[in-house]
């Protein structure tokens, strides 16, 4: 897998599609143009390899890629000091997504908890996540879960085949998304604004929080998932980090240590 892969679409969400086709079904009077648009748009498939990358060869070896967005400038992922233990973003204007695929099972019944430690430095941005549009984070991590046909609503099901045809058959069905950000209460959950039921997102940090300072975190994925989805959580695909600042034009960086699973 190339270290670096270009999405095609708007950012923030890897359900933007979802929210692409529910526009394109109220709005009827565009429903031709649209379904063309579509067609041309599957036809040429989701991702392009990039002729660069924004993530460091200690990363990648480790078997970190990235998810970048057309058009947009990407964050720049580092290893501190030669390991992944510490994992420095430095983002300036810009959004993109490190993304680590799990080469084993992460059994969720043995390590349902996720640990991580993260810290900020420079100007952040406060924005209302709860909303499209604007809606930069100081940080965010995400735990993505395959598609199950067998739990996936009817309109699910009916949007898979686009999905597929933009991002992969790997794409996820379900993600629960942790922020450092505004627009709700500490630990709070809402759904993604782009992906409705089939992303929740929870502040965890508020942008208030002091700068240069650790919070650590361990959070019981299985525990969430069962809570905001109703059913036992399948292993997990991967889990994702990034910082987000191309709407507010902000530039600090976000240091993510320890990033694991185990057990409680």
């Amino acid at each position: 897998m190339s270290a670096s892969r270009v999405w095609h679409y708007t950012p923030h969400s890897v359900f933007a599609l979802h929210d692409w086709m529910n526009r394109f079904r109220s709005r009827k009077k565009w429903r031709g143009l649209t379904f063309l648009i579509t067609c041309i748009a599957v036809a040429n498939l989701a991702f392009s390899d990039s002729v660069y990358a924004d993530i460091d060869g200690v990363l990648e070896a480790e078997g970190w890629s990235e998810l970048r967005f057309d058009d947009k400038p990407a964050n720049q992922f580092t290893a501190v000091s030669g390991t992944s233990s510490v994992i420095r973003i430095d983002t300036q204007q810009s959004v993109s997504i490190a993304y680590l695929p799990f080469s084993g099972s992460i059994d969720l019944e043995q390590t349902p908890v996720l640990s991580f430690s993260w810290q900020y430095q420079g100007p952040a941005p406060d924005t209302d996540l709860t909303r499209k549009g604007g809606d930069d984070r100081i940080a965010a991590v995400y735990v993505a879960f395959p598609y199950q046909p067998e739990k996936a609503s009817i309109k699910d099901r009916l949007l898979r085949p686009f999905v597929e045809a933009r991002q992969g058959k790997d794409a996820p069905g379900r993600v629960l998304t942790y922020l450092w950000g505004g627009g709700a209460a500490r630990g709070e959950w809402f759904e993604n604004p782009y992906a409705g039921k089939a992303g929740w997102m929870q502040i965890r940090q508020l942008p208030s929080d002091p700068e240069q300072v650790w919070f650590s975190h361990d959070i019981d994925i299985a525990a969430d998932f069962m809570d905001r989805f109703g059913y036992k959580a399948p292993s997990p695909s991967y889990v994702a980090i990034t910082a987000d600042s191309d709407d507010t034009d902000a530039m600090f960086s976000v240091f993510i240590r320890e990033l694991a699973f185990g057990k409680k």
